[in-house]
């Protein structure tokens, strides 16, 4: 089988089974040898990935890969720790300083640009949010190794017993706090890969460095549990919701571009959780208050967040 080497502009793109979309001049233009080409089947959007983004997202993936076939000999304790490590970090002032100073760095690029900043400004509140998030994770009561139901026939028997999903897959809006949503899931077994917006990069990396890394080792927790991907370029989240490797992929931004991220992961095989134009899950049991979620979805509303 030979690969794709070149686009031609105008060149006829099958889709859908029976639609035909064209190449671009400028991605005709853009298109050089090794680089990846994903046609989105629903739209007939063609997505270009250079060869260097696939790379960077593959790295990354393969990271978190490794760290999740690592994570059964984790014990609860260790992960408790990491949560605990990484909150002390970010707690401590000395810690938190290069830090503060990548994300002011940040916030005056994304201003010169005339984006907003309101998500994107690491103030004293989004800390200590992020800080009782990561607290929070670890007094959560561990469910790895649970049976939640048993099947008995008899002379043998059948449990359901919680364990590892495996790799999650995240695309996040430019908002520093993300790491406090992103790293829930190692609570459950799982490993993280994900993609920051660019306007909050030097935050996200200065984050990993500084806190992150340093929370993943002195837990002993295996390196990569939690990667970024470290590139501004979107076509590096096009290349991770494309790598089967992925568990899961959940995207918040935009609707389109949570769209097209979408699609791919889906084309792929990979179950989705897509949310770009607000809305959120509730999940609740079935002896679950009525006046409890009622209070739930009432105080959601009057908050600037991506779950309202």
């Amino acid at each position: 089988m030979s690969e794709l080497m070149h686009l031609e502009a105008g060149m006829p793109i099958v889709y859908g089974g029976d639609k035909v979309t064209h190449v671009s001049d400028d991605l005709a233009r853009a298109f050089e040898p090794g680089d990846w080409l994903l046609v989105v089947q629903r739209t007939g959007d063609l997505l270009h990935i250079p060869a260097a983004e696939y790379k960077t997202a593959n790295e990354a993936v393969s990271a978190a890969w490794t760290a999740f076939s690592r994570m059964g000999s984790v014990t609860d304790s260790q992960i408790n720790s990491f949560y605990e490590a990484f909150a002390d970090r970010l707690a401590d002032d000395d810690l938190f300083a290069p830090i503060a100073a990548a994300n002011v760095e940040d916030v005056e690029r994304a201003r010169a640009k005339g984006r907003s900043t309101t998500r994107l400004e690491l103030s004293e509140s989004m800390r200590a949010g992020m800080i009782d998030g990561l607290r929070g994770w670890a007094s959560m009561p561990s469910q790895r190794g649970s049976v939640l139901e048993t099947v008995d026939h008899g002379s043998w028997r059948v449990d359901q017993v919680v364990a590892g999903l495996g790799v999650v897959g995240f695309v996040f809006e430019g908002r520093p706090n993300v790491f406090a949503d992103a790293t829930g899931v190692l609570r459950g077994g799982n490993t993280v890969v994900f993609r920051i917006g660019s306007d909050a990069l030097g935050t996200a990396r200065a984050i990993v460095q500084h806190a992150l890394d340093p929370a993943l080792e002195a837990s002993g927790l295996p390196a990569g549990a939690a990667s970024l991907v470290g590139t501004p370029s979107r076509s590096a989240g096009y290349a991770m919701f494309t790598d089967s490797r992925l568990a899961l992929a959940v995207a918040r931004g935009s609707g389109a571009a949570v769209a097209q991220l979408g699609s791919g992961a889906q084309q792929a095989g990979i179950p989705v959780s897509l949310h770009g134009t607000g809305g959120a899950w509730i999940v609740a049991s079935k002896h679950a208050d009525s006046s409890d979620l009622s209070n739930a979805v009432f105080h959601s509303l009057d908050r600037k967040v991506c779950n309202t």
